[in-house]
């Protein structure tokens, strides 16, 4: 029986459409936390629920587990091998991210880590590493991008806003997660680094988006010098502003 983690999450609700015409419902076991909205979902789906960063919550999720697709979140896999050495569970597909190799420490570090850590154990894996995800609104970046620019009519450009992204579509993510167990076999020890059908320039892509929105948007292009000079007087300047979330 397969295990699926973070269905209810962006990616989760594509993948559990290609999952429920891909496999048989009785060999696959659902867990989420009770906060979770679940209502979209069968209600004979096989579902469990615990919360991954509280061990003690999870009781027999693991039960009858032979494979474990961890979507998200990342930074709780520990918590999953744990679980899959006490079950003896020797088989775990992984959700990563491309972020690991971000120039940045702050972004790479602790999916770096995930991975030493789970090649290091004893289990058979796959990692996939999807690229920046799109798709609805719990999209963390160009849905925030699209309602950002639905509230003004200048965007500010800082730079020339050529620098290249390949974001996936969580339908075609949740596709590949698919294809991949259903090559159990072949894809046992592989590593996939998934992104979109091409790159695009930064500003190629809100212009697209504010041609989607039907919205005619003003790119104001900011120069990086002029930039880093506001945002280092921004940084003396002791203020009680709480800025509005978006």
């Amino acid at each position: 029986m397969l295990l699926v983690t973070g269905i209810t999450g962006l990616t989760g609700k594509y993948l559990y459409k290609e999952i429920q015409q891909a496999y048989n419902k009785e060999k696959i076991k659902y867990l989420v936390r009770r906060s979770s909205d679940t209502s979209w979902m069968k209600k004979n789906d096989n579902i469990v629920y615990g919360d991954i960063s509280s061990p003690e919550s999870l009781n027999t999720a693991f039960e009858g587990v032979t494979e474990v697709l961890h979507l998200a979140p990342r930074n709780q896999l520990k918590s999953i091998l744990d679980e899959c050495k006490k079950c003896d569970i020797k088989r775990i597909y992984y959700i990563n991210s491309t972020g690991i190799y971000s120039k940045f420490k702050k972004s790479s570090h602790i999916d770096l880590q995930n991975e030493e850590l789970l090649k290091s154990s004893d289990i058979v894996y796959t990692i996939i590493r999807p690229t920046m995800i799109y798709g609805n609104h719990q999209d963390g970046n160009i849905h925030i991008l699209a309602k950002i620019m639905s509230k003004t009519l200048i965007y500010p450009i800082i730079g020339k806003g050529d620098g290249l992204m390949q974001p996936i579509y969580a339908g075609d993510l949740a596709m590949v997660i698919v294809n991949t167990l259903k090559n159990e076999e072949f894809t046992r020890f592989k590593e996939y680094n998934v992104a979109g059908e091409k790159p695009i320039k930064y500003y190629e892509l809100l212009k697209e988006i504010a041609i989607a929105m039907g919205k005619k948007i003003i790119f104001l292009r900011i120069p990086y010098s002029l930039a880093l000079f506001i945002g280092r007087i921004g940084n003396r300047i002791p203020n009680r502003i709480k800025w509005l979330s978006i």
